[in-house]
Parts: C-alpha cells; structure tokens; sequence
C-alpha cells in the first residue's frame, strides 16, 4: 500500500513539472500581453498567501519581490527626468482651475477649497525610516490660513470620522513630531465612514509604508476625495465624499523612468479587501472626475503615456 501511495505522489510531482514546464515554455515564446494573463493566473494563486493574514513577512516580501519582476505588476515604466526628490509629488503637484488655496505643511501639502469648504487632494513623499512610535495629538484644529476655518464641532455626532488624507502614521515616521501635529490640521481631514477610515483605507496606507517603501525606496503620494455635483449628505457645512482616490508612483533609477498607480475606492462601510486590483483606474479617469490635472511639469505626451492605461494589478 506505502508503494502505491508513493508511486501515485511519483506521477503527480511529474505531472506537476511537466505543466510547470509546458507553462514555462509558453510564457517565453508569448507576447507580452500573453505573458501578462499568465501571469495574472500564478499570481491569483500567489496572492492568496501573500494577503492570507498569516503568512511570515519574510514569505510575503520574498512573494512580493517575484510579484515586481512580473510585467502584471510592473507594468509600463515612462522614460521620464528624474524627479524632485524633496518634493510633496514628484512632478509638480496636482494643478487645477479650481482657484484652489495651496497649502504648504513640514512633510505634505494641500489644495483647500474655501468653497465647499475641504480640501481637494493632499501630496506627501515617504522614504525608508526608523518605526518610531509618538503619540498621537489629542485634538483637531482649524486652519487659520483658509477663509473658511472648518471647525472640529462640524463633526460631532455626525455619524463620521475625521479621516486624514496625509495619514499622521507615514507623516510621524518619516517627518517628526511636529510634522505629525500638523496632519490634525482640519484643512488635511474629510469625513469618512468608520469602517473605511479604520479599516480598508488604513490598510492601503499601511501597505504603502510597510510594503511600497520597503520594495521601491522612495514613493509619492496623491490622495484624495470625489464629490458629486450635488452632494447628498453634508457635515455642517463640509459635503461628504462619494469616493476616495489615492495615485501612487516612484522612479525606477535603473530605468531612467517613473510608473504609477491609481485606485477609486467607493465611500462605503468597508473593513478589508484583499482585491485591491478592483478598484485600479486610470489616473486620467481620477482627472475626469476631480478636474485635477497630475504630474504637470511633465511634457503632454509623457502624462498621456502615464495616465492613460490602468495599472495591470495592484502592486
């Protein structure tokens, strides 16, 4: 009986490297976008220990280091000029024609509109740092360089959060202590669901600080909320958002080029995803619906290239 079951593991362990084999095979002789939906497959299969929540982390970076050498999650890098390394984006921040007030802080900026009154979108840069824990400001406070000084009172009991668009985590660790105070400023803050601000939305910050910064160095980040035309529900006087976009990019050196991401996650009461790969868009459609225009100092056909096409998966 042991020899049957042995002979049977035989056949299946050779029947396991010949389609491993045959696979290998068709990849190098496809095109790319043959290779792309192979490796769309064995990353399906990848993913699911990568995002199992019990995975070692050295398994999940030796997973992730194999992921970026994919074409799937590397995808198309832009020949680009190597961008401003101290800046809040790497080449210019997001420009409008919104007449938006741009806030300037230690470690992020943002375009304020007195308008609504709440910010459009937030820039930051974050880099390998020392994981030091400091203590979390106990308050808000109004932003005395906007007219119209939103107050924490707005929010409370309004059912929301105060969700932070430059988080006060990746601020704290790579800027300081009073780089972090000034992510309390209420012209950084949004309301936002429970559940997203604690849960899903968190999870894509801890991703870029525990995982992006880690795999690519330095990584920039855009982030933002959409508002409808007419907003259905409003905190005192501030609409909430129907959805958040975040657009996150870094500059391969070897490459002498820069690629970038862009996720449209929907304002909804949402704790985990493992899937991040549904909500990737195009930056050009985060354009559509912001009327922001990204990466500015970048010739037109350079941005075109860049933000035309969705990211292949999430990174």
């Amino acid at each position: 009986m042991i020899r049957n079951l042995l002979r049977f593991l035989g056949w299946v362990c050779l029947l396991v490297l010949l389609s491993s084999g045959v696979l290998g095979l068709v990849y190098v002789l496809s095109e790319r976008p043959q290779k792309i939906a192979i490796e769309q497959r064995v990353l399906n299969a990848v993913d699911t220990v990568r995002e199992d929540g019990t995975t070692p982390r050295k398994v999940v970076d030796a997973l992730d280091r194999f992921a970026d050498g994919t074409e799937a999650v590397k995808g198309d890098i832009v020949p680009s000029p190597a961008p401003d390394k101290d800046a809040t984006a790497p080449y210019g921040d997001p420009a409008d024609r919104l007449g938006l007030k741009h806030l300037v802080n230690r470690g992020y900026s943002v375009g304020f509109d007195d308008a609504l009154p709440s910010p459009r979108w937030s820039s930051y840069r974050v880099f390998p740092y020392k994981d030091v824990h400091l203590e979390r400001p106990s308050s808000f406070k109004s932003d005395a360089r906007t007219a119209s000084r939103v107050t924490t009172s707005e929010y409370v009991r309004s059912g929301y959060d105060r969700g932070h668009l430059s988080p006060n985590y990746a601020i704290s660790v790579c800027y300081g202590e009073e780089a972090q105070k000034e992510t309390f400023l209420l012209s950084n803050i949004v309301p936002q669901l429970h559940a997203l601000n604690a849960g899903l939305w968190k999870d894509m910050e801890q991703r870029i600080m525990k995982r992006y910064v880690e795999r690519y160095g330095t990584v920039w980040v855009q982030v933002g909320p959409v508002f409808t035309a007419t907003p259905e529900k409003k905190v005192g006087r501030i609409p909430v958002p129907s959805s958040f976009w975040m657009v996150i990019s870094e500059y391969e050196e070897s490459a002498h080029g820069i690629r970038a991401i862009a996720y449209l996650v929907p304002h909804e009461e949402k704790w985990r995803d493992a899937e991040l790969t549904r909500y990737v868009v195009s930056i050009r459609r985060i354009e559509e619906l912001t009327g922001l225009d990204f990466f500015p100092k970048l010739p037109k056909a350079t941005q075109d290239r860049l933000e035309s096409t969705p990211a292949p998966r999430a990174w």
